[in-house]
This record gives C-alpha cells, sequence and structure tokens, in this order.
C-alpha cells in the first residue's frame, strides 16, 4: 500500500460542539472541534481554544464552561456562534439559555445534549488553552434517549472533519466488544 506524505496536518474527525461560558456576566458561545473524553473517573472531558478567544477569559473567570451538542438542525447557528467574535458581538440572544446546579456557565436549551463542566485545569500550549472539565451533570432531550441512553441517531450531531460539517453514518459494529480472536485469524 503506497503512503502520501502530506505535511504537518491533522487527519481527524470530530463531534461539533458548543462551548458555553459567562464572559463579563453575558451567556457567549463558541463552536469548537476540538473536543472529547479523558477519564471516566472521574468524568473528565476537554475542549482546546485559541488563545485569542473572547471565551477563554469567562472559562478562566468563573471555574464552569458548558459543552452543548448541536444537531443537525441548528447548522446555522452553530456556524454563526463560531464565525462571530463575542468581542464584537452579542451572542447572548442566540440560543435560550437555561442553568444548571451551577450558575457559572450557560447551556443551550436547542441542543439535544448538555454537559456542564467544572474547571479542574488549564493547559497552556503555544496558540490554544485546553481546558479540562470534570462532569457535573449532563442532560440529554428526552425525545433523544433510547433505553435510557442517549440515542445517536436521534440526536443527530454534527461532526467536523476536513473542514466540513458532516452527519454520522451507520453503526458497523459495536466497539470494544468481547472478541477472542485475534485480528490475523480474522475474515478479511
Amino acid at each position: 500500500m503506497q503512503k502520501t506524505m502530506i505535511g504537518k496536518s491533522q487527519v481527524s474527525a470530530s463531534a461539533a460542539v458548543i462551548a458555553g461560558a459567562l464572559v463579563n456576566g453575558r451567556p457567549n458561545y463558541i463552536t469548537l472541534g476540538s473536543f472529547g473524553g479523558m477519564s471516566r473517573n472521574p468524568p473528565t472531558v476537554y475542549i482546546s481554544i485559541n488563545k485569542a478567544h473572547y471565551t477563554n477569559a469567562g472559562i478562566k473567570e468563573n471555574g464552569y464552561f458548558s459543552v452543548n451538542i448541536p444537531s443537525k438542525d441548528l447548522l446555522e447557528k452553530t456556524e454563526y456562534v463560531g464565525r462571530v467574535s463575542g468581542r464584537d458581538t452579542d451572542k447572548s440572544g442566540v440560543f435560550k439559555a437555561f442553568y444548571g446546579s451551577s450558575t457559572k456557565a450557560p447551556m443551550i436549551e436547542e441542543c439535544p445534549v448538555n454537559i456542564l463542566c467544572k474547571l479542574i485545569k488549564t493547559v497552556d500550549l503555544p496558540s490554544n488553552e485546553v481546558f479540562i472539565g470534570e462532569i457535573v451533570e449532563t442532560y440529554v432531550t428526552g425525545s433523544c434517549v433510547t433505553d435510557g441512553k442517549p440515542d445517536m441517531k436521534k440526536i443527530n450531531p454534527l461532526v467536523l472533519a476536513g473542514g466540513n460539517y458532516c452527519e454520522l453514518g451507520q453503526p458497523v459494529s459495536t466497539a470494544f466488544t468481547n472478541r477472542t480472536a485475534p485480528p490475523s485469524q480474522m475474515p478479511r
């Protein structure tokens, strides 16, 4: 199999998320493609934001942030809050905010999934700050729950890949199941 070297490019796909924070007392939102889980005990996630962004100051000041997973029908608003700066534009009215046990980070009512996080560490990188948060509460819209679990098909999240917003496809397998045969003995 021939490989082509393409430089130092990142090749990845990630859920498009909207981080929420209070900045100067107002809800502010930013669209990100840098989000992921880090630990199950305690449940911990990260978001990575360029240092130049307005949202960072609110996260550091309040010690909380939210991660909101938008569905495909929120594409226009998702793109908007990722394109304009809270320094120049009041984004507090783009979504309807709600709060969980902490009033220090707004969550987005229209998003099917909302995660309230308490900031536990900030990692300083050359151009970004990585905010690591312990999950305090997770909310899922009732119509997006099947058998007591979030149903990704019903959530219909946006995925950022190659500079494009994409949809999830069909599941191809269950992850991390008890497969006992080594790969060399599996059908090709």
